[in-house]
């Protein structure tokens, strides 16, 4: 089992948030190869804080299936290398998240090199994360409120 830094080295780099905003960004007129070139750079405070947020809530939400299935979670990994409970490593994720939206938030609201929208975009994913993990796991089983969430958005709106 790998330490929690080697697990966040290799989490950080694999995560699918980055992508996602990659792929929100398509047909805009402000996402040119420097829009792309500076969303990709690792250096980038708000590209760490989106892959820091995805990461661990999902790891937060899932640590338990994950090791049913035979898998390594990063609360597993955390809690091996600090010694501490799951519950205590899940309150040092949700202080590592808390510390992740403020540089997410700071980052936005920086001078860049890109259009704002474009950190806009990372933010929405960010929250759409939010959304996915806050009570469970909803990107594997939407069906637990997620569901019904999309219901009231889409086909249920409050008339105005």
């Amino acid at each position: 089992m790998p330490t929690f830094d080697e697990y966040m080295d290799t989490a950080l780099k694999s995560s699918a948030a980055i992508v996602s905003v990659c792929q929100a960004l398509i047909g805009m007129e402000e996402a040119d190869e420097t829009a792309y070139q500076w969303l990709i750079n690792t250096d980038n405070k708000l590209h760490k804080a989106l892959n820091i947020i995805a990461r661990l809530y999902d790891d937060i939400q899932t640590n338990e299936d994950e090791e049913k299935r035979g898998l390594v979670s990063g609360t597993s990994c955390y809690m091996k290398q600090y010694g501490v409970t799951r519950q205590e490593a899940v309150e040092a994720f949700r202080e590592m998240i808390e510390v992740a939206w403020k540089d997410m938030n700071e980052g936005c609201l920086k001078p860049m090199p890109v259009s704002n929208k474009i950190a806009v975009r990372a933010l929405n994913v960010a929250r759409l994360v939010l959304v996915l993990y806050k009570k469970d796991d909803g990107f594997t089983r939407p069906e637990l409120y997620l569901k019904d969430a999309i219901a009231k958005l889409l086909i249920h709106p409050i008339p105005l």
